[in-house]
């Protein structure tokens, strides 16, 4: 009798364990999410496994460059970092949507006995056999998880092609109407970046540091200079961002108040990088 008490308690103690643990990882899925229905099956994964702290399910979703190049072990880690010991509840979803070739999904995450939300950015690459991640804002941190960004010779042909892009009929004064650009461009030089041999047969081009941009603006008669953001080789896909800067200073004054930025995609094909259309802007 005794063995068969301690055997019903311990059946009783089992089925208590996991009804608490299936509560807690469970969590509230809208499940679709309102949005693009396929994107939207992609979401609903990627959270189940973030309430589960399933970094492998997380690191088999991204992209083979990312697999490739960033462990399993660091997306656990930056998972249970970004959980700060704390029990998921439920997730509450804003944007789930398609651009160009990205998927957007923005999310706020809350914990049990926790006030307060954390915001989780899930961003989409679109490939031949589904969505695959490429970068999980609010999670991820540039300084540890940077990747796509070693095949120099790769990047400097695509800041040639998005220059090209960035002043042809359909670019930047194109999407932003508010910017004019003028014949003389400048891109921002930073240390120790990699910069190309950059050709625009009708404009002057010039790679100045932020000191050599502080001295020459006026004279080059410019208000408005570019940066490049992240260059990231995906395998056969890469994602570039370039911002325009105003000049506050400068006479005339520029017609835009503040960094506007575009993103722009290139494919691979017959191994030529070409563009394959813009991503998100702000």
């Amino acid at each position: 009798m005794r063995v068969l008490i301690v055997a019903l308690v311990s059946v009783l103690i089992a089925l208590a364990i996991f009804f608490i643990v299936r509560s807690h990882i469970q969590g509230d899925f809208p499940t679709p999410l309102s949005g693009d229905p396929e994107l939207s099956k992609y979401g609903v994964k990627f959270l189940k496994a973030l309430s589960r702290k399933d970094g492998n399910q997380i690191h088999q979703m991204f992209n083979a460059t990312f697999k490739k190049e960033i462990s399993q072990e660091k997306v656990q880690t930056a998972i249970d970092r970004w959980y700060e010991g704390r029990t998921y509840k439920n997730v509450r979803t804003g944007i789930v949507r398609k651009v160009g070739l990205a998927g957007l999904i923005t999310t706020w995450i809350s914990f049990r006995n926790t006030v307060g939300e954390k915001f989780v950015y899930q961003y989409w690459l679109k490939k031949n056999n589904g969505w695959e991640l490429m970068w999980l804002s609010g999670i991820l941190n540039h300084r540890d998880f940077m990747y796509g960004v070693s095949d120099t010779s790769a990047v400097k042909k695509l800041m040639q092609l998005m220059m090209e892009t960035a002043v042809s009929d359909s670019g930047i004064e194109d999407l932003f109407p508010q910017i004019d650009l003028v014949n003389t461009l400048v891109v921002l030089k930073h240390p120790g970046q990699n910069f190309a041999n950059i050709n625009l047969p009708k404009n002057q081009f010039f790679w100045l540091t932020a000191d050599e941009l502080k001295h020459n603006y006026k004279r080059l008669g410019i208000n408005t200079f570019f940066d490049f953001g992240v260059i990231r080789v995906m395998d056969d896909i890469a994602l570039g961002a370039i911002d325009i800067v105003p000049i506050d200073s400068a006479i005339p004054c520029p017609k835009i108040t503040r960094r506007r930025s575009i993103e722009m995609f290139f494919k691979k094909i017959e191994n030529k990088w070409v563009f394959a259309g813009y991503g998100s802007k702000w």
